[in-house]
């Protein structure tokens, strides 16, 4: 019996010891997050300026966020096509264009008056099916968020 109790002591000590080395190694080392450049908010994230975005609402445009797919190559004469591309459609402000190659992912400030939200689609996936790539939406802006106003 005395060797059984010493047995169950010996595991509870070895138990114990162990959550204070892991709580221990986790204060010590605390996680990074790190972006995985796959999911919508880390596309936005990768293009989004927020002076381009508020100059863009205040002046009553809309601000588009689109993902790539297809083979990109991640080089600057690449991101200078894109940028081409997107300059190219009308009612699209040239200035506004932001450009991620490693996350795959675009935006652009347009003009909701000369150019339609799926016009602007259409006209991307199109010049951009000549390199043999597509664009998929993730996300567009008309307003900034409530969450982005600062109040007291």
């Amino acid at each position: 019996m005395h060797n059984l109790l010493s047995l169950q002591r010996l595991v509870v000590l070895i138990k114990v010891k162990t959550t204070y080395l892991l709580a221990s190694l986790l204060l010590i080392n605390p996680s990074v997050v790190i972006a995985c450049g796959h999911c919508i908010e880390d596309k936005v994230a990768a293009v989004y300026d927020h002076a381009i975005v508020t100059k863009a609402l205040r002046e009553k445009r809309v601000v588009a966020f689109f993902g790539i797919d297809g083979p990109l190559v991640i080089n600057s004469a690449s991101k200078q096509e894109i940028q081409k591309i997107m300059s190219s459609i009308d009612g699209v402000d040239p200035n506004s264009i932001r450009i991620s190659l490693d996350t795959g992912s675009i935006s652009c400030a347009f003009n909701p008056i000369r150019l339609s939200y799926p016009a602007l689609l259409d006209g991307l996936d199109k010049k951009l099916k000549q390199k043999k790539l597509s664009i998929f939406p993730l996300e567009s802006m008309t307003q900034m968020p409530k969450s982005a106003v600062a109040s007291r």
